[in-house]
Protein backbone atom coordinates (compact mmCIF):
# COMPACT_ATOMS: atom_id res chain seq x y z
CA UNK A 1 0.00 0.00 0.00
CA UNK A 2 1.40 5.89 1.66
CA UNK A 3 2.28 9.24 1.59
CA UNK A 4 1.86 12.80 1.98
CA UNK A 5 3.12 16.28 2.33
CA UNK A 6 2.23 19.16 0.21
CA UNK A 7 3.76 22.24 1.42
CA UNK A 8 4.86 25.66 1.66
CA UNK A 9 5.77 27.99 -1.11
CA UNK A 10 4.35 26.17 -4.05
CA UNK A 11 1.17 25.88 -6.03
CA UNK A 12 -1.54 25.90 -3.44
CA UNK A 13 -3.96 23.03 -3.41
CA UNK A 14 -7.48 24.10 -4.30
CA UNK A 15 -9.76 23.17 -1.45
CA UNK A 16 -13.38 22.71 -2.50
CA UNK A 17 -15.94 24.59 -0.43
CA UNK A 18 -17.43 22.59 2.39
CA UNK A 19 -20.62 20.82 1.47
CA UNK A 20 -22.74 18.03 2.84
CA UNK A 21 -21.40 14.69 1.67
CA UNK A 22 -22.26 11.15 2.60
CA UNK A 23 -19.49 8.73 3.45
CA UNK A 24 -20.26 6.73 0.29
CA UNK A 25 -21.05 9.61 -2.06
CA UNK A 26 -18.59 8.53 -4.78
CA UNK A 27 -20.45 5.25 -5.26
CA UNK A 28 -23.21 7.16 -7.06
CA UNK A 29 -20.92 7.24 -10.11
CA UNK A 30 -21.46 4.10 -12.20
CA UNK A 31 -17.87 3.63 -13.39
CA UNK A 32 -16.44 4.27 -9.95
CA UNK A 33 -18.75 1.57 -8.56
CA UNK A 34 -17.30 -1.01 -10.97
CA UNK A 35 -13.77 0.09 -10.14
CA UNK A 36 -14.61 -0.11 -6.45
CA UNK A 37 -16.04 -3.63 -6.72
CA UNK A 38 -12.93 -4.64 -8.65
CA UNK A 39 -10.86 -3.26 -5.80
CA UNK A 40 -12.84 -5.40 -3.36
CA UNK A 41 -12.02 -8.58 -5.26
CA UNK A 42 -8.39 -7.61 -5.85
CA UNK A 43 -7.94 -6.76 -2.18
CA UNK A 44 -9.50 -10.03 -1.03
CA UNK A 45 -7.07 -12.01 -3.17
CA UNK A 46 -4.13 -9.87 -2.09
CA UNK A 47 -4.80 -10.21 1.63
CA UNK A 48 -5.35 -13.96 1.33
CA UNK A 49 -1.96 -14.14 -0.36
CA UNK A 50 -0.48 -12.08 2.49
CA UNK A 51 -1.52 -14.92 4.80
CA UNK A 52 -0.57 -17.78 2.51
CA UNK A 53 2.91 -16.58 1.55
CA UNK A 54 4.52 -16.30 5.02
CA UNK A 55 2.76 -19.46 6.20
CA UNK A 56 4.08 -21.36 3.17
CA UNK A 57 7.61 -20.01 3.64
CA UNK A 58 7.57 -20.95 7.33
CA UNK A 59 6.31 -24.44 6.45
CA UNK A 60 9.11 -24.85 3.90
CA UNK A 61 11.98 -23.24 5.81
CA UNK A 62 10.91 -22.31 9.40
CA UNK A 63 13.01 -19.16 8.92
CA UNK A 64 12.01 -15.64 9.99
CA UNK A 65 14.73 -14.25 7.73
CA UNK A 66 13.21 -16.02 4.72
CA UNK A 67 9.84 -14.46 5.56
CA UNK A 68 11.45 -11.04 5.39
CA UNK A 69 13.35 -11.87 2.20
CA UNK A 70 10.25 -13.02 0.30
CA UNK A 71 8.53 -9.76 1.23
CA UNK A 72 11.58 -7.91 -0.06
CA UNK A 73 11.42 -9.80 -3.36
CA UNK A 74 7.73 -9.03 -3.79
CA UNK A 75 8.28 -5.33 -3.15
CA UNK A 76 11.48 -4.98 -5.20
CA UNK A 77 9.52 -4.30 -8.43
CA UNK A 78 8.26 -1.08 -6.83
CA UNK A 79 11.77 0.30 -7.07
CA UNK A 80 12.65 -1.34 -10.37
CA UNK A 81 9.47 -0.58 -12.33
CA UNK A 82 7.80 2.14 -10.23
CA UNK A 83 8.73 5.17 -12.31
CA UNK A 84 8.19 3.26 -15.55
CA UNK A 85 4.66 2.41 -14.43
CA UNK A 86 3.89 6.13 -14.18
CA UNK A 87 5.03 6.81 -17.74
CA UNK A 88 3.00 3.81 -18.96
CA UNK A 89 -0.11 5.05 -17.11
CA UNK A 90 0.19 8.49 -18.72
CA UNK A 91 0.88 7.20 -22.25
CA UNK A 92 -1.58 4.30 -22.55
CA UNK A 93 -5.14 3.30 -21.66
CA UNK A 94 -5.19 2.90 -17.89
CA UNK A 95 -8.12 0.47 -18.01
CA UNK A 96 -6.19 -1.88 -20.30
CA UNK A 97 -3.16 -1.68 -18.03
CA UNK A 98 -5.35 -2.72 -15.10
CA UNK A 99 -6.75 -5.66 -17.04
CA UNK A 100 -3.30 -6.86 -18.10
CA UNK A 101 -1.91 -6.57 -14.57
CA UNK A 102 -4.85 -8.49 -13.16
CA UNK A 103 -4.42 -11.32 -15.68
CA UNK A 104 -0.81 -11.73 -14.54
CA UNK A 105 -1.77 -11.78 -10.87
CA UNK A 106 -4.61 -14.25 -11.39
CA UNK A 107 -2.37 -16.60 -13.39
CA UNK A 108 0.32 -16.47 -10.68
CA UNK A 109 -2.17 -17.49 -7.99
CA UNK A 110 -3.52 -20.40 -10.03
CA UNK A 111 0.00 -21.59 -10.82
CA UNK A 112 1.14 -21.56 -7.20
CA UNK A 113 -2.08 -23.29 -6.14
CA UNK A 114 -1.31 -26.08 -8.60
CA UNK A 115 2.27 -26.45 -7.36
CA UNK A 116 1.19 -26.64 -3.72
CA UNK A 117 -1.70 -29.03 -4.31
CA UNK A 118 0.54 -31.27 -6.43
CA UNK A 119 3.08 -31.35 -3.58
CA UNK A 120 5.96 -30.12 -5.75
CA UNK A 121 6.27 -26.53 -4.56
CA UNK A 122 9.78 -25.33 -3.73
CA UNK A 123 11.06 -22.19 -2.08
CA UNK A 124 12.26 -20.71 -5.35
CA UNK A 125 8.74 -21.04 -6.79
CA UNK A 126 7.41 -18.81 -4.03
CA UNK A 127 10.14 -16.23 -4.55
CA UNK A 128 9.77 -16.20 -8.36
CA UNK A 129 6.00 -15.79 -8.28
CA UNK A 130 6.28 -13.18 -5.54
CA UNK A 131 8.42 -11.10 -7.92
CA UNK A 132 6.04 -11.60 -10.86
CA UNK A 133 2.88 -10.71 -8.95
CA UNK A 134 4.75 -7.85 -7.29
CA UNK A 135 5.53 -6.46 -10.74
CA UNK A 136 1.89 -6.61 -11.80
CA UNK A 137 0.95 -4.88 -8.55
CA UNK A 138 3.16 -1.89 -9.41
CA UNK A 139 1.35 -1.19 -12.68
CA UNK A 140 -2.00 -1.94 -11.06
CA UNK A 141 -1.51 0.56 -8.24
CA UNK A 142 -0.30 3.45 -10.38
CA UNK A 143 -2.97 3.05 -13.05
CA UNK A 144 -5.78 2.51 -10.53
CA UNK A 145 -4.95 5.63 -8.52
CA UNK A 146 -4.50 7.82 -11.58
CA UNK A 147 -7.74 6.50 -13.09
CA UNK A 148 -9.89 7.73 -10.18
CA UNK A 149 -9.83 11.45 -11.18
CA UNK A 150 -11.04 10.43 -14.65
CA UNK A 151 -14.29 8.98 -13.31
CA UNK A 152 -15.15 11.21 -10.33
CA UNK A 153 -15.20 15.04 -10.10
CA UNK A 154 -12.56 16.88 -8.11
CA UNK A 155 -14.87 17.69 -5.21
CA UNK A 156 -15.32 13.96 -4.55
CA UNK A 157 -11.66 13.03 -4.96
CA UNK A 158 -10.78 12.61 -1.28
CA UNK A 159 -13.96 10.61 -0.76
CA UNK A 160 -13.20 8.35 -3.76
CA UNK A 161 -9.59 7.76 -2.72
CA UNK A 162 -10.68 7.01 0.83
CA UNK A 163 -13.41 4.62 -0.35
CA UNK A 164 -10.81 2.86 -2.49
CA UNK A 165 -8.93 2.33 0.76
CA UNK A 166 -12.14 1.19 2.47
CA UNK A 167 -12.49 -1.57 -0.14
CA UNK A 168 -8.88 -2.57 0.41
CA UNK A 169 -9.34 -2.76 4.14
CA UNK A 170 -12.74 -4.43 4.29
CA UNK A 171 -10.98 -7.30 2.61
CA UNK A 172 -8.15 -6.90 5.08
CA UNK A 173 -10.71 -8.36 7.48
CA UNK A 174 -12.57 -10.78 5.25
CA UNK A 175 -9.57 -12.00 3.24
CA UNK A 176 -7.42 -13.12 6.19
CA UNK A 177 -10.49 -14.52 7.96
CA UNK A 178 -11.35 -16.64 4.91
CA UNK A 179 -7.73 -17.71 4.56
CA UNK A 180 -7.69 -18.66 8.24
CA UNK A 181 -10.83 -20.81 7.86
CA UNK A 182 -9.34 -22.55 4.83
CA UNK A 183 -6.10 -23.22 6.71
CA UNK A 184 -8.05 -24.71 9.61
CA UNK A 185 -9.63 -27.24 7.25
CA UNK A 186 -6.48 -28.35 5.44
CA UNK A 187 -2.77 -28.94 5.82
CA UNK A 188 -1.45 -26.61 3.10
CA UNK A 189 -2.12 -23.24 1.51
CA UNK A 190 -3.02 -24.56 -1.96
CA UNK A 191 -6.78 -23.92 -1.56
CA UNK A 192 -6.04 -20.37 -0.39
CA UNK A 193 -4.21 -19.61 -3.64
CA UNK A 194 -6.95 -21.34 -5.62
CA UNK A 195 -9.68 -19.12 -4.15
CA UNK A 196 -7.44 -16.09 -4.77
CA UNK A 197 -7.23 -17.03 -8.43
CA UNK A 198 -11.01 -17.18 -8.80
CA UNK A 199 -11.33 -13.81 -7.08
CA UNK A 200 -8.87 -12.42 -9.61
CA UNK A 201 -11.17 -13.61 -12.41
CA UNK A 202 -14.07 -11.66 -10.89
CA UNK A 203 -11.88 -8.54 -10.82
CA UNK A 204 -11.25 -8.80 -14.55
CA UNK A 205 -15.00 -8.97 -15.22
CA UNK A 206 -15.64 -5.87 -13.10
CA UNK A 207 -12.85 -3.76 -14.61
CA UNK A 208 -14.11 -4.61 -18.09
CA UNK A 209 -17.36 -2.76 -17.27
CA UNK A 210 -15.62 0.57 -16.52
CA UNK A 211 -16.12 3.23 -19.19
CA UNK A 212 -13.47 5.94 -19.40
CA UNK A 213 -15.23 9.18 -20.27
CA UNK A 214 -12.42 11.65 -19.76
CA UNK A 215 -9.02 10.56 -21.04
CA UNK A 216 -6.27 13.16 -20.40
CA UNK A 217 -3.84 13.97 -23.20
CA UNK A 218 -0.35 12.83 -22.21
CA UNK A 219 1.60 15.78 -23.60
CA UNK A 220 3.51 15.61 -26.87
CA UNK A 221 3.04 12.23 -28.54
CA UNK A 222 6.49 12.62 -30.10
CA UNK A 223 8.17 12.75 -26.70
CA UNK A 224 10.32 9.83 -25.64
CA UNK A 225 9.75 7.66 -22.59
CA UNK A 226 12.85 9.15 -21.02
CA UNK A 227 11.53 12.62 -21.81
CA UNK A 228 8.21 11.82 -20.16
CA UNK A 229 10.02 10.47 -17.12
CA UNK A 230 12.16 13.60 -16.87
CA UNK A 231 9.05 15.78 -17.14
CA UNK A 232 7.51 13.97 -14.18
CA UNK A 233 10.63 14.35 -12.08
CA UNK A 234 10.98 17.99 -13.08
CA UNK A 235 7.38 18.70 -12.09
CA UNK A 236 7.94 17.24 -8.62
CA UNK A 237 11.25 19.04 -8.06
CA UNK A 238 9.85 22.42 -9.12
CA UNK A 239 6.81 22.10 -6.84
CA UNK A 240 7.87 22.19 -3.18
CA UNK A 241 4.41 21.07 -2.05
CA UNK A 242 4.59 17.89 -4.14
CA UNK A 243 8.16 17.24 -3.05
CA UNK A 244 7.20 17.67 0.59
CA UNK A 245 4.38 15.12 0.25
CA UNK A 246 6.71 12.55 -1.27
CA UNK A 247 9.35 12.68 1.48
CA UNK A 248 8.05 11.50 4.87
CA UNK A 249 6.31 8.34 3.59
CA UNK A 250 9.79 6.89 3.25
CA UNK A 251 9.88 6.65 7.04
CA UNK A 252 6.65 4.68 7.25
CA UNK A 253 7.43 2.36 4.35
CA UNK A 254 10.88 1.36 5.55
CA UNK A 255 10.51 1.27 9.32
CA UNK A 256 6.76 0.91 9.84
CA UNK A 257 5.02 -1.14 7.19
CA UNK A 258 7.06 -4.36 7.64
CA UNK A 259 5.01 -4.86 10.81
CA UNK A 260 2.21 -6.39 8.75
CA UNK A 261 4.08 -8.76 6.47
CA UNK A 262 6.94 -9.76 8.78
CA UNK A 263 6.04 -9.22 12.42
CA UNK A 264 2.32 -10.06 12.54
CA UNK A 265 2.84 -13.66 11.32
CA UNK A 266 5.72 -14.09 13.77
CA UNK A 267 3.73 -12.64 16.68
CA UNK A 268 0.80 -14.92 15.92
CA UNK A 269 2.93 -18.05 15.85
CA UNK A 270 5.76 -17.34 18.30
CA UNK A 271 4.61 -14.67 20.76
CA UNK A 272 0.86 -15.15 21.14
CA UNK A 273 0.97 -18.88 20.28
CA UNK A 274 -2.06 -18.71 17.96
CA UNK A 275 -0.78 -21.00 15.21
CA UNK A 276 -1.23 -20.55 11.46
CA UNK A 277 -4.90 -19.59 11.73
CA UNK A 278 -3.95 -16.91 14.26
CA UNK A 279 -2.13 -15.03 11.51
CA UNK A 280 -5.53 -14.48 9.93
CA UNK A 281 -7.02 -13.34 13.23
CA UNK A 282 -4.38 -10.62 13.70
CA UNK A 283 -4.52 -9.56 10.05
CA UNK A 284 -8.30 -9.25 10.31
CA UNK A 285 -7.95 -7.13 13.45
CA UNK A 286 -5.63 -4.76 11.63
CA UNK A 287 -8.11 -4.72 8.76
CA UNK A 288 -10.97 -3.66 11.01
CA UNK A 289 -8.94 -0.74 12.32
CA UNK A 290 -7.99 0.20 8.78
CA UNK A 291 -11.65 0.25 7.73
CA UNK A 292 -12.47 2.64 10.58
CA UNK A 293 -9.65 4.97 9.53
CA UNK A 294 -10.71 4.85 5.88
CA UNK A 295 -14.36 5.55 6.69
CA UNK A 296 -13.33 8.54 8.79
CA UNK A 297 -11.40 10.00 5.86
CA UNK A 298 -14.23 9.27 3.41
CA UNK A 299 -16.67 11.23 5.57
CA UNK A 300 -14.57 14.41 5.59
CA UNK A 301 -15.78 17.22 3.33
CA UNK A 302 -12.80 19.44 4.17
CA UNK A 303 -9.74 19.08 6.37
CA UNK A 304 -7.60 21.92 7.69
CA UNK A 305 -3.89 21.82 8.60
CA UNK A 306 -3.47 18.65 6.62
CA UNK A 307 0.31 18.62 6.93
CA UNK A 308 0.17 18.56 10.72
CA UNK A 309 -2.58 15.96 10.55
CA UNK A 310 -0.30 13.72 8.48
CA UNK A 311 2.48 14.04 11.06
CA UNK A 312 -0.01 13.23 13.83
CA UNK A 313 -1.18 10.11 12.00
CA UNK A 314 2.39 8.89 11.64
CA UNK A 315 3.29 9.60 15.27
CA UNK A 316 0.25 7.68 16.55
CA UNK A 317 1.03 4.83 14.15
CA UNK A 318 4.58 4.51 15.51
CA UNK A 319 3.51 4.78 19.15
CA UNK A 320 0.88 2.06 18.79
CA UNK A 321 3.49 -0.23 17.21
CA UNK A 322 5.84 0.33 20.13
CA UNK A 323 3.11 -0.67 22.56
CA UNK A 324 2.15 -3.68 20.42
CA UNK A 325 5.74 -4.92 20.52
CA UNK A 326 5.52 -5.31 24.30
CA UNK A 327 1.95 -6.66 24.53
CA UNK A 328 1.35 -10.37 25.19
CA UNK A 329 -2.33 -10.12 26.13
CA UNK A 330 -4.35 -10.94 23.00
CA UNK A 331 -7.21 -8.40 23.44
CA UNK A 332 -4.70 -5.59 23.99
CA UNK A 333 -2.68 -6.71 20.97
CA UNK A 334 -5.82 -6.61 18.82
CA UNK A 335 -6.72 -3.07 19.96
CA UNK A 336 -3.20 -1.80 19.29
CA UNK A 337 -3.17 -3.37 15.83
CA UNK A 338 -6.47 -1.63 15.09
CA UNK A 339 -5.03 1.75 16.10
CA UNK A 340 -1.88 1.13 14.06
CA UNK A 341 -3.81 0.22 10.93
CA UNK A 342 -6.33 3.06 11.25
CA UNK A 343 -3.53 5.62 11.43
CA UNK A 344 -1.62 4.21 8.47
CA UNK A 345 -4.67 4.08 6.19
CA UNK A 346 -5.80 7.58 7.16
CA UNK A 347 -2.30 8.82 6.39
CA UNK A 348 -2.19 7.07 3.02
CA UNK A 349 -5.64 8.20 1.88
CA UNK A 350 -4.90 11.84 2.66
CA UNK A 351 -1.49 11.69 1.00
CA UNK A 352 -2.74 10.12 -2.22
CA UNK A 353 -5.62 12.58 -2.56
CA UNK A 354 -3.24 15.50 -2.03
CA UNK A 355 -0.87 14.28 -4.74
CA UNK A 356 -3.73 13.90 -7.20
CA UNK A 357 -5.09 17.36 -6.35
CA UNK A 358 -1.70 18.99 -6.81
CA UNK A 359 -0.90 17.57 -10.25
CA UNK A 360 -2.49 18.00 -13.70
CA UNK A 361 -4.46 15.06 -15.17
CA UNK A 362 -1.84 14.18 -17.78
CA UNK A 363 0.76 13.94 -15.00
CA UNK A 364 -1.23 11.83 -12.51
CA UNK A 365 0.44 8.56 -13.41
CA UNK A 366 3.97 9.91 -13.12
CA UNK A 367 3.28 11.80 -9.90
CA UNK A 368 1.65 8.80 -8.24
CA UNK A 369 4.48 6.56 -9.45
CA UNK A 370 6.98 8.71 -7.56
CA UNK A 371 5.59 7.08 -4.45
CA UNK A 372 7.28 3.94 -5.71
CA UNK A 373 10.64 5.44 -4.78
CA UNK A 374 9.45 5.24 -1.18
CA UNK A 375 7.44 2.05 -1.55
CA UNK A 376 10.30 0.42 -3.41
CA UNK A 377 12.45 0.59 -0.29
CA UNK A 378 10.05 -1.66 1.61
CA UNK A 379 12.32 -4.61 0.73
CA UNK A 380 15.08 -2.89 2.68
CA UNK A 381 12.78 -2.51 5.68
CA UNK A 382 11.48 -6.06 5.34
CA UNK A 383 15.00 -7.46 5.19
CA UNK A 384 16.03 -5.44 8.25
CA UNK A 385 12.87 -6.55 10.04
CA UNK A 386 13.49 -10.21 9.24
CA UNK A 387 17.12 -9.98 10.39
CA UNK A 388 16.14 -8.21 13.62
CA UNK A 389 13.41 -10.75 14.33
CA UNK A 390 15.83 -13.61 13.71
CA UNK A 391 18.57 -12.18 15.92
CA UNK A 392 16.61 -10.37 18.66
CA UNK A 393 13.23 -12.05 18.54
CA UNK A 394 9.99 -10.59 17.15
CA UNK A 395 9.23 -8.33 20.11
CA UNK A 396 12.57 -6.57 20.41
CA UNK A 397 12.96 -6.44 16.63
CA UNK A 398 9.63 -4.62 16.25
CA UNK A 399 10.46 -2.31 19.14
CA UNK A 400 13.62 -1.17 17.36
CA UNK A 401 11.83 -0.59 14.04
CA UNK A 402 8.90 1.31 15.59
CA UNK A 403 11.18 3.46 17.74
CA UNK A 404 13.17 4.53 14.68
CA UNK A 405 9.91 5.33 12.89
CA UNK A 406 8.75 7.55 15.76
CA UNK A 407 12.11 9.28 16.10
CA UNK A 408 12.29 10.14 12.41
CA UNK A 409 8.70 11.41 12.52
CA UNK A 410 9.66 13.84 15.27
CA UNK A 411 12.64 15.01 13.20
CA UNK A 412 10.36 15.54 10.19
CA UNK A 413 8.00 17.63 12.30
CA UNK A 414 10.88 19.81 13.48
CA UNK A 415 12.85 20.20 10.25
CA UNK A 416 10.06 20.22 7.63
CA UNK A 417 8.22 23.53 8.06
CA UNK A 418 6.78 23.25 4.56
CA UNK A 419 4.91 20.15 5.64
CA UNK A 420 3.56 21.83 8.76
CA UNK A 421 2.18 24.70 6.68
CA UNK A 422 0.03 22.55 4.41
Amino acid sequence: MVEETPAAAAPAVDVPPPRRRSTFSSLKYRDYRYLWFAQVGRAAAMWMEQIARPVLILQLTDSALQVGLVVAVRMAPQLIFGLISGVVADRFDRKRILLAAQWVTMSGHFLLAGLVLAGIVEVWHVFALAFITGTSMVFNQTSRQSLIPQIVPKEDLLNAVALNTVALNIMRIAGPALAGVILLTGSNVGPVYLVSGFLGASVIVSIAQVRIQRAPKAGDERSSWIGDLKDGLRFAVKNPAVLAVLGPPLIMFVFGMPYLSVFVPLFAKRVLDLGDAGVGVLMASAGFGAVLGSLFMASQAQLHQRGRLLLLFMALFSSALILFSRATFLPLSIVLLMVTASMSTSYMALTNSLLLEMSPPDMHGRVMSLMSLDRGLVPVGATIAGALAASMGPQDGLLVMASICLGLTVLAAVFAPALRRI
